[in-house]
């Protein structure tokens, strides 16, 4: 996957927002792994995933429903730090496999 910018965990934040917060933890590791392999694909075939991603979470998360909010609520909050343990869980599982 690319490299993880702020712009990047916001529209991925807004993302799971717009799914039952249930549902956030699911959301999120897809989100992560499918731009994951949108990069591996970029890399080996010099072309955008038929399905649209780039290889950023940022092209991924646009992929999905969105929510504007602000991002100092609680429930903003709440799914950016969803986030960044599936993002966490990712990379240990990434580097552990090598």
């Amino acid at each position: 996957m690319r490299s993880v910018g702020l712009s990047d965990l916001d529209i991925a934040t807004r993302a799971l927002l717009a799914v039952p917060r249930a549902g956030w933890p699911t959301i999120a590791a897809s989100l992560i792994e499918d731009a994951h392999t949108s990069d591996l694909w970029r890399k080996r075939r010099g072309c955008p995933h038929p399905d649209g991603g780039t290889g950023s979470l940022y092209a991924q998360a646009s992929l999905y429903p969105r929510v504007a909010t602000s991002q100092s609520s609680a429930r903003y909050c709440a799914a950016m730090g969803v986030l960044l343990h599936a993002l966490e869980a990712w990379r240990s599982r990434l580097h552990s496999e090598m």
